[in-house]
């Protein structure tokens, strides 16, 4: 056993040595042409490669600058600013891509939205606001006032001699120029009311290609201007998701163990003094009915501080008839709430720090307030150079990855599963909060335009490790991918190496490769009476090595109006999926989305069709535990459809 343990730590020596040999030739010995090339410095140049802006002016009808517009921008990101005394405005710090621009002033009629595309070369676009006063209903436009604003209805077409007073005020309305519709009888045989001397009867002036005398074809044109009214008439940016979720267990047939649930998800961003805040909201229905709601406030970039602050809660009610999932969720519900902020000062062109905390309120546990501070610094020694340095400690407790928003791409998503302790079921004293505290020193360099490689060493300390269990049978429970249980298998203390390539983003194509080398030592050992029988892989040696390779892929490919994002993660340390669950080794698990731009779309919006199918359970952007995702007994593959709407 000895010589096995020395055996393996001489591997392990030899791994590191030859990252930092790997490092000290990428870093350090990059030809004298490359180093002396006129580029500028890291800081500047990271920034220029890896964001964009827009900027431009707002004019009204007569070409008079306007001061105090809204404009927004929706893409990769929701921004947002007011113009100045002339006019002007700038969303600076824009991730790169596709964004649907619009202006908005009160007393004026919103812009339709137009799109632009963010890269290293500023995009400049002009807007021209009309004033209400010039607007004929929602779409057509005219060179005066009107003197009465007409009522909108749907359901008949608009009378020929209204149509041409627009060009000649004399023109006179013949009796027979109206339609002939049961509609359009109905509505002109109403009971007088003071609504019906107001002014004239006008429709929509955009129509469909749909028959105006089919069902379909009234509907559609209802939900026309619906649509038109709720997305230009309001100042905000954001999108709508109808969504269908579900979750299918390994090797299950589809049909039986899918459990579609319907998913509708909000999110709207509106500017405020010094920055953006945005909202983001989801609920279903079904057996699970729950809902999220959160709120962020990003400050704009100005001088040396920036920050950003939030706030999170959410909720799920089981009303299924899982045994297992209606004792632990023995009070009905569970609630958590969550509050966080974050700093970020500028000292100089070569120092920054950033430092903040989040503090989480979980009503289902015993001791239920939960805080994860953070605390970094980054200096720039050498041009194009940065050095990183980071302490975290993060609080991981049970379940939190259903109620807590993330970074992912796609639409955050309320509450789906329900889950409990391994043991007493309805026992909060069952649940144990993993503690996790990581310390890492990171180096990077800029290689030309085009890479960013970086190095880095960290060492990590975890207190109650979770083990994840899905598919387990448990007495008078039946399986189901939407039910899970948790337990702790012990405490480890592990160090190693990260070496990273990647591109910053472009306008079409981001990538990123990194491989890590990792060295466990297992000190201690949680509950696992309960663990052992079920998985016995999920109880770790006392030394172990751990060797991750993972990629990412991002695509905005203009050409089809398609995005697309493929994240694959390879490890050495998966539980496999094998009849006993006794061993662990080389496995992988993905997350895929693609969203399709559809050639349809109201008043300046833009709907999409979105897919997604993933397997990894853990947020990949927000990592805890080095084993947090390896410990995660048959995850579920978990599916997502629907449609986006952007406006």
């Amino acid at each position: 056993m000895l010589h096995t343990e020395e055996a393996m730590r001489r591997q392990f020596r030899a791994i590191s040595a030859t990252l930092v040999g790997i490092a000290g030739f990428l870093l350090g010995g990059l030809p004298a042409k490359a180093q002396d090339a006129g580029i500028p410095a890291a800081a500047g140049l990271q920034v220029r490669l890896t964001t964009g802006s827009i900027s431009g002016t707002v004019y009204d009808e007569r070409g008079s600058a306007l001061s105090g517009a809204m404009v927004s921008a929706l893409g990769g990101t929701l921004s947002s600013t007011v113009t100045d005394a002339d006019g002007r405005f700038t969303l600076a710090e824009l991730p790169v891509g596709e964004y649907f621009l619009r202006a908005h002033l009160l007393g004026f009629a919103a812009s339709r939205s137009a799109t632009v595309r963010v890269g290293v070369t500023p995009a400049v676009h002009r807007f021209e606001l009309r004033r209400l006063e010039s607007a004929v209903g929602t779409s057509g436009v005219a060179t005066g006032p009107v003197k009465a604003r007409p009522i909108i209805a749907a359901g008949f077409d608009l009378p020929l001699g209204l149509a041409g007073e627009a060009a000649e005020e004399s023109a006179e309305v013949r009796p027979d120029d109206h339609s002939h519709t049961e509609t359009a009888y109905r509505l002109r045989h109403i009971k007088r009311s003071i609504l019906k001397d107001a002014g004239p009867i006008v429709v929509l002036t955009e129509r469909t290609e749909l028959s105006d005398g089919s069902v379909l074809g009234r509907a559609v044109g209802s939900a026309a201007g619906i649509a038109t009214a709720l997305f230009t008439d309001f100042p905000f940016s954001g999108e709508v998701n109808f969504l269908t979720t579900g979750a299918i267990a390994p090797g299950a047939v589809l049909p039986a163990t899918a459990f579609p649930r319907g998913v509708a998800y909000l999110a709207l961003a509106a500017p405020a003094a010094g920055g953006d805040w945005s909202i983001r909201a989801a609920m279903s229905e079904g057996d699970l009915s729950s809902w999220l709601v959160s709120s962020t406030f990003l400050s704009k970039p100005a001088g040396s501080h920036t920050y950003d602050f939030g706030l999170s809660y959410s909720t799920q009610e089981y009303f299924g008839g899982n045994p297992a999932a209606l004792t632990a969720v023995s009070e009905g519900n569970r609630n958590i709430g969550e509050l966080y902020g974050f700093d970020n000062w500028t000292f100089s062109r070569s120092m920054s720090v950033d430092y903040g905390a989040r503090y989480v309120h979980y009503d289902y546990l015993e001791d239920r307030g939960r805080l994860s501070p953070r605390l970094g610094f980054t200096v720039e020694p050498f041009r194009r150079t940065r050095v990183r340095a980071g302490a975290s400690q993060r609080m991981v407790v049970p379940g939190a990855e259903e109620f807590l928003s993330t970074s992912a791409p796609g639409p955050s998503l309320p509450p789906e599963r329900t889950f409990a302790p391994l043991g007493a079921p309805d026992d909060r004293e069952q649940f144990r909060v993993e503690r996790a505290r990581t310390y890492d020193l990171r180096l990077e360099r800029d290689l030309g335009a085009d890479f960013v490689i970086s190095v880095s060493r960290f060492q990590q300390s975890v207190d109650d490790q979770i083990v994840t269990l899905f598919g387990l049978h448990a007495p008078e429970a039946r399986t189901s991918p939407g039910h899970y249980y948790v337990g702790s298998v012990g405490s480890f203390d592990a160090d190693g190496w990260v070496v990273r390539l990647e591109t910053p983003p472009s306008a079409r194509f981001q990538g990123s490769v990194q491989y890590s080398a990792t060295r466990a030592r297992w000190t201690g050992q949680g509950k696992v009476s309960g663990v052992l029988p079920i998985a016995p892989a999920a109880i770790r040696p006392d030394f172990e090595d751990l060797h991750d390779l993972t990629g990412s892929f991002r695509a905005d490919i203009s050409e089809t109006a398609t995005r697309l994002f493929v994240l694959y993660k390879l490890n050495s340390g998966y539980i496999l999926p094998t009849t006993a669950l006794d061993r662990p080794g080389l496995d992988g698990r993905f997350e895929l989305q693609m969203n399709q731009a559809l050639p349809v779309g109201f008043a300046g919006t833009r709907w999409e069709l979105l897919v997604g199918v993933r397997n990894l359970f853990r947020d990949p952007t927000d990592p805890a535990s080095v084993y947090d995702e390896l410990l995660v007994v048959k995850p579920p593959l978990r599916l997502v459809g629907g449609f986006l709407v952007r406006f």
